[in-house]
């Protein structure tokens, strides 16, 4: 009886390697491509978001390294808090936009643009100048034209009249 026990141990444990073990073609990517002076900035960032969640600053800091990452989730899930705690900062509105148009949520993303836009010309919270106007405006009108379509589904449909919406001109800096 006894080991009949240790030998259903033994056959359960191989038979959990076999299935638990990867494929020995499997390749290991990390989940987020950063230089190692990212990584740092990165660990910063969390931490004093750790100590203040919903901060302004260093959330659009966390969610543009995520962004530039490949990350719009994350970076989603970094704004939605910081959002929650500042509503009338443009800037986190359309980092949101950007987030979601990264995300292929084309209609979320035109929602957060027209918000941004809005809080830009009626008040934000953080001074916005003619440049972030005319990146608003064009984020919005841009994502007009794609709102109704689902961008999974007719990426090329969508790329037709994103470029329709753009045309070249040239943004001042501060």
């Amino acid at each position: 009886m006894r080991l009949t026990r240790i030998l259903d141990v033994a056959v359960f444990g191989t038979v959990a390697i076999a299935v638990l073990l990867p494929r020995p073609d499997a390749k290991v990517k990390p989940g987020l491509e950063l230089t190692d002076s990212q990584r740092v900035e990165l660990a910063q960032l969390q931490a004093v978001l750790a100590r203040d969640p919903g901060a302004a600053e260093p959330s659009l800091a966390l969610s543009s390294l995520l962004l530039d990452g490949g990350r719009p989730e994350w970076a989603l899930s970094v704004l939605t808090p910081a959002l929650a705690r500042n509503p009338t900062d443009h800037r986190l509105a359309m980092r949101q936009s950007m987030a979601f148009a990264d995300d292929w949520e084309a209609m979320a993303a035109f929602k957060a643009a027209e918000r941004a836009l809005a809080l830009c010309e009626n008040g934000s919270s953080h001074p916005c100048g003619e440049p972030d106007k005319v990146r608003l405006t064009l984020l919005k009108s841009t994502l007009e034209k794609v709102k109704d379509i689902d961008l999974r589904d007719n990426p090329n449909t969508a790329k037709e009249r994103i470029l329709q919406a753009l045309r070249p001109g040239r943004v001042p800096h501060k």
